[in-house]
């Protein structure tokens, strides 16, 4: 028992010397319970919604008006079209940008057919990218037009939706979830190759060499991270390549703006991971700050599995401070959509930033603790 007693004692030592572990470890549960109690919802709370009402009649302004006095839609109507274009031509280009969940329209015998007790349609274009969410719209929907219909006819089937799902008629869920996989793995693997760069150096004490070599910190930092760029993009080449090979997933778009967003949502993520590495004291610190850095915001907050618009205002503010919320925007809208680049300039600007800002924190970090051993 005194032998047992002697390691149970120096195991404990052990573990007190590296605090850091141990409050991560504390850390991790409670920023999971949060992170899952806020954002587990499947609710929707803004369907972005165009009704192009050609009938514009009394009984079509008052289904406009059901939907508009509905908490759970955000309507836009559009009366007529713009620049040459028509508004279902409007209202495609507004469902392929993102700015909208779908758009109904209400032909213009709407009011006469309902009033002399004839079938009428109700056409409705929903966004099928995501399987889940066009389900929910399209639920919602169904249930709105009925409450509508039952206030004014007694006859259930007088007015039949027409339903129907761009980008991904088959209603897969697939084509929805593996390119969002891809982005999670992506920036989780480009965080990890350069989050034990610097943090191996200090294990080693290989680090008093950088410390008093003529190199200036950010050139310390860029030659760092830089020959990981290619072996990055090249995890990210295989991992789209299997996903398609495999899940059949359909390709729509421009191979090179994906392979350029690509591209700076893997710096964003090595320059992510050496900023973890200039900090972290242990290589295994490293590894565990930059598996809960990634991993965890960009499954749950950056719209991967959930809806931002079914998140708190508090986690939606994070959203926007997560990587791959950006990079989510730009591979499924490139891959279901075939969005040109124009739709993606803010995405790819914020990706910019994000590089440039971790890049900085490490240099300044590791200046700073260069002088501290002068």
């Amino acid at each position: 028992m005194k032998r047992t007693k002697a390691v149970i004692l120096k195991e404990i030592y052990h573990i007190l010397r590296d605090p850091k572990s141990l409050v991560i470890l504390f850390l991790l549960p409670v920023i999971m319970i949060l992170i899952f109690g806020y954002s587990l919802s499947f609710d929707l709370k803004n369907i972005e919604t165009v009704i192009i009402d050609y009938s514009r009649s009394e009984l079509s302004r008052s289904l406009v008006q059901k939907f508009s006095n509905n908490r759970y839609y955000s309507v836009i109507q559009m009366v007529q079209g713009r620049g040459g274009r028509g508004p279902e031509e409007i209202s495609e280009e507004m469902l392929k940008s993102g700015s909208i969940k779908q758009y109904i329209i209400i032909p213009y015998d709407f009011s006469d057919r309902i009033t002399k007790n004839q079938t009428s349609h109700l056409g409705i274009v929903i966004d099928g990218s995501d399987s889940n969410i066009a389900n929910i719209v399209h639920q919602y929907n169904e249930m709105l037009v009925f409450n509508f219909i039952s206030e004014i006819k007694d006859i259930k089937d007088i007015l039949q939706i027409s339903t129907k799902l761009y980008f991904n008629p088959e209603n897969k869920s697939a084509f929805y979830i593996i390119p969002g996989l891809v982005a999670v793995i992506m920036i989780m693997v480009s965080a990890l190759l350069t989050s034990l760069s610097v943090a191996r150096e200090k294990e080693t004490g290989s680090i008093e060499l950088l410390f008093i070599s003529p190199l200036k910190s950010h050139e310390i930092i860029l030659g760092k991270t830089t020959p990981y760029v290619f072996i990055a993009l090249l995890e990210g080449v295989v991992i789209l390549t299997f996903a398609r090979s495999i899940f059949h997933i359909p390709f729509r778009g421009n191979l090179l703006i994906l392979l350029v967003f690509s591209l700076l949502y893997i710096v964003t993520g090595l320059s992510l991971g050496i900023t973890i590495s200039t900090i972290a004291s242990t290589q295994k610190v490293a590894m565990i700050a930059a598996l809960l850095i990634t991993l965890l915001p960009s499954i749950l907050l950056s719209g991967f599995i959930f809806p931002l618009d079914s998140l708190s205002y508090i986690l939606r503010a994070f959203s926007y401070i997560v990587p791959a919320t950006y990079f989510l925007e730009v591979i499924r809208g490139v891959i279901l959509k075939g969005s040109a680049i124009k739709y993606f300039m803010f995405q790819g600007l914020m990706l910019l930033g994000f590089s440039m800002l971790f890049l900085v924190i490490a240099s300044v970090k590791f200046s700073q603790q260069r002088k501290a051993q002068k």
